[in-house]
């Protein structure tokens, strides 16, 4: 591991346990056993670390679309969006840092979660061709317009993504099932 990967590490974890107002570069420094020169010759400051370690989460989530995209190439648009929604609960339980770095976006300066949401914008467009693909060849009622069909069951999906991350630790089968509703409700709402 090199030393901006172990700086990531620790700093990823302090992050998600302090939030970014609370996260102190000297615990990181002492964690990584990396100087804390080092780490602002790297990053140059507290809101670049936050950002890299960003980064790195979603990177992690990325490879693991992909991964799971290439295995589930069969699947209708629907049923992508539930499995996937599993495998994302699937990724949280296994590192349950990723989902408490996230939870400290809201609480993070303005000028940053301006640069997360950007950064967050860039990130979730290369996901739309993938779900575009699968939305295509959907057979939509008559009148049902599909560009924006798509862009809605998007939206409507990324609010419960958000309202359940916050909620996550409580209870994964009522989430799933609330889920699995809420894509249903889509899915008969606007196939023929």
């Amino acid at each position: 591991m090199t030393k901006k990967e172990k700086i990531i590490k620790y700093a990823l974890k302090e992050f998600a346990e302090k939030g970014f107002l609370a996260a102190s570069t000297n615990t990181i420094s002492k964690a990584s056993k990396v100087s804390k020169g080092a780490i602002f010759y790297h990053f140059k400051n507290k809101e670049n670390l936050y950002i890299e370690c960003f980064k790195k989460i979603q990177g992690e989530y990325e490879k693991e679309f992909l991964k799971f995209y290439s295995k589930n190439t069969h699947l209708d648009f629907f049923e992508f969006l539930i499995k996937w929604s599993y495998k994302k609960i699937e990724i949280a339980k296994e590192k349950p840092e990723y989902l408490q770095f996230f939870k400290t976006v809201e609480s993070i300066p303005e000028s940053l979660k301006e640069k997360i949401f950007k950064l967050n914008q860039e990130i979730y467009s290369k996901y739309i061709p993938y779900f575009s693909e699968k939305f295509e060849k959907l057979e939509l009622k008559e009148n049902m317009d599909r560009n924006f069909s798509f862009k809605i069951t998007f939206e409507i999906l990324e609010y419960f993504s958000k309202k359940y991350y916050y909620e996550f630790e409580s209870n994964l089968e009522k989430i799933m099932e609330e889920i699995e509703k809420v894509i249903n409700i889509i899915k008969f709402g606007i196939l023929k």
